[in-house]
């Protein structure tokens, strides 16, 4: 029993300085637990704040003002609606070996773009 004695001492020891190790760790791993959900939480709510931010600048009466104030555009009106049967065929310059397709089928902004250069 003289020999058992140290032995079990050692061992609860051994035992002891383990389990204060452990349980320093699971310490440390619930407060990175704890900073990973309030992580989470402030993204969900920035989430939210850009999907209101999304929708308030993807409403399409903003967008309608929007587009008449800075573009000058209108709605459409049912006059400017027509069928495929109602367009003319448009026909496309002829293309010549020397000239790039804008320089035939837009001579005008080409020539400009000649004239700066």
């Amino acid at each position: 029993m003289r020999h058992t004695t140290p032995l079990f001492l050692l061992l609860a020891g051994a035992l002891s300085i383990a389990l204060f190790s452990v349980k320093y760790q699971v310490q440390d791993l619930e407060e990175e637990l704890v900073d990973l959900n309030r992580s989470i939480i402030d993204e969900r709510q920035a989430i939210h704040v850009l999907k209101a931010e999304w929708s308030h600048l993807n409403n399409p009466e903003r967008l309608g003002n929007l587009a008449g104030r800075h573009l000058g555009m209108k709605p459409v009106e049912p006059s400017q609606l027509s069928s495929f049967k109602d367009i003319e065929r448009l026909e496309l310059p002829h293309v010549s070996e020397n000239s790039t397709f804008v320089e035939s089928a837009f001579p005008a902004v080409s020539g400009e773009r000649r004239q700066t250069q």
